[in-house]
């Protein structure tokens, strides 16, 4: 079914979707607190995905090769939550998360452009994410109007529902203003554990759009209803009609591009490759050396890729050998950049230690290394270079993940402390991490015969935890809970007791 048409048939498994839908667009407010991300996503996100594998199940879509892969890549994603406590890697692996269910999603209903990973997944983003659930966003209204009309007791049901929804507000404002009051019905409510919250309310109602962009979503792709307002041809089309400037012009700003870059590396060659000796540049400090080795890359890089992407988008499709040579000069000049911005790195943190920024910027200068490698070898070699990136990015995201950033930091520095290679321990530093960093700080203050170090260590582990990489303290609920932040609650109780 591909059409648009009103006249849309739902079935029974469909209506309940719908419902089902309905929940979880609830659920996806309720149990999901940015920046709180903890075992409410890993739980949202597990009754969704179970939600929709039942129903394509039932649909008589089956698991198999790249969707059970992509399957597994969303329960680890999940387990994220569930362990660590860093917010910025739980922001970010929040945004993969989102975009690797609905890749399973149409991997699951084989509505993608191509039948593996390819750069033609640029188009099934757009549309998975934009065309496919506003095109049939409505249909979650349809589905339940159908409950209505098919079922003699739907019109009584849906009335009933209707007036619960409307008189909800005024049932929270009364109760509200009861249990101000009156003390004995306060109590009663308290020892019901009952609460009734405009949250609630807006909840439930911030989650019919969610719903009907889920339904729409899912719907859509089961049905392949309105999944072809774009094809392979058409982005082909799109592509083509893209290429319109003239090979010289873009071979020869390439050229120019290139002959500016070997002077820069002639004319730098002592000052970039001095991390190599471990040598420092007169008039620099380590940190001044390291800072500006990173900037250079970031802006070398970003100019190149923009630069990489563009000539192969508008130029046209002549004499692609010299379009070849030109790319694979400019990431050879790239890679090498890169090698010796992450020399500088390790000089710096040989020096300083390791801190978060230090590591987020290692880990994109290797990504980085990853993406330009691949479009080197793509110039003398013809494979799947996208899939080959996208992989790539899926290990080392979750190398990220997984890794314990903010646990490693703390006992990198507090093991170089102990072992006299690290000068002073930045106990400030320290406590800008997660509640990773308690456990190790917990240890070195149990051995430590220091006493000036021993208060500095529990005083900070007793502060509010983590203004940077951390949540607030006021993380009450299952919502929130990760094991790591677990960990380093029942170390701070310890603390507190005489």
């Amino acid at each position: 079914m591909n059409d648009s048409s009103d006249k849309t048939i739902f079935s029974k498994i469909d209506i309940i979707f719908a419902l089902v839908m309905l929940v979880c667009g609830f659920l996806f407010w309720n149990l999901i607190r940015l920046p709180h991300l903890g075992a409410g996503v890993t739980l949202f996100a597990l009754i969704f995905c179970l939600c929709t594998f039942f129903y394509l199940q039932a649909a008589g879509f089956r698991q198999k090769g790249t969707s059970l892969v992509c399957l597994v890549i969303i329960v680890l994603s999940t387990l994220v939550f569930l362990l660590f406590d860093n917010t910025l890697i739980k922001v970010l692996n929040f945004i993969f998360l989102l975009v690797i269910v609905g890749y399973w999603i149409s991997l699951s209903t084989g509505i993608t452009l191509k039948k593996e990973i390819s750069a033609y997944m640029i188009g099934d983003f757009i549309h998975q994410f934009l065309v496919i659930p506003f095109c049939n966003f409505v249909c979650c209204f349809r589905a339940l109007k159908a409950l209505i009309t098919e079922n003699k007791k739907g019109k009584s049901i849906w009335a009933g529902a209707f007036g619960i929804l409307i008189i909800l507000p005024i049932l929270v404002l009364v109760v509200n203003l009861l249990v101000e009051a009156d003390a004995a019905f306060a109590e009663l409510v308290a020892n019901l554990h009952f609460s009734v919250s405009l949250d609630i309310i807006l909840q439930v109602i911030m989650g019919i759009p969610v719903a009907c962009y889920l339904y729409g979503l899912i719907y859509g792709c089961r049905y392949q209803r309105n999944t072809n307002h774009l094809t392979v041809e058409a982005a082909d089309s799109v592509a083509s009609a893209c290429r319109l400037a003239p090979a010289v012009t873009v071979y020869s700003a390439l050229t120019a591009l290139n002959l500016v870059y070997i002077v820069f590396f002639l004319s730098q060659l002592t000052y970039l490759f001095s991390a190599f000796t471990n040598q420092l540049p007169e008039l620099m400090t380590y940190a001044e050396y390291a800072r500006r080795g990173f900037f250079e890359l970031c802006a070398v890089a970003g100019i190149n890729l923009v630069i990489i992407t563009v000539a192969y988008l508008l130029v046209k499709r002549e004499k692609i050998k010299i379009l070849r040579a030109e790319t694979a000069v400019l990431s050879i000049f790239t890679l090498i950049l890169i090698i010796t911005a992450v020399s500088k790195m390790m000089m710096y943190i040989n020096y300083y230690g390791l801190t978060q920024l230090r590591v987020y910027t290692t880990w994109f200068m290797i990504m980085l290394f990853l993406i330009f490698t691949v479009l080197l070898i793509r110039q003398f070699k013809k494979f799947n270079a996208a899939k080959v990136i996208v992989l790539g990015f899926i290990i080392l995201f979750f190398g990220l993940c997984y890794s314990n950033v903010d646990g490693r930091i703390a006992a990198y520095n507090i093991n170089r402390y102990k072992n006299g290679t690290l000068e002073t321990l930045d106990i400030q530093a320290l406590t800008r991490l997660s509640d990773a960093a308690v456990p190790y700080m917990y240890d070195l203050y149990q051995h430590t015969q220091d006493q000036s170090l021993k208060a500095d260590l529990k005083a900070a582990m007793e502060k509010n935890f983590g203004s940077v990489g951390s949540l607030p303290p006021h993380r009450t609920t299952f919502r929130d809970f990760n094991y790591q932040h677990y960990t380093a609650q029942n170390i701070k109780n310890m603390l507190s007791k005489p």
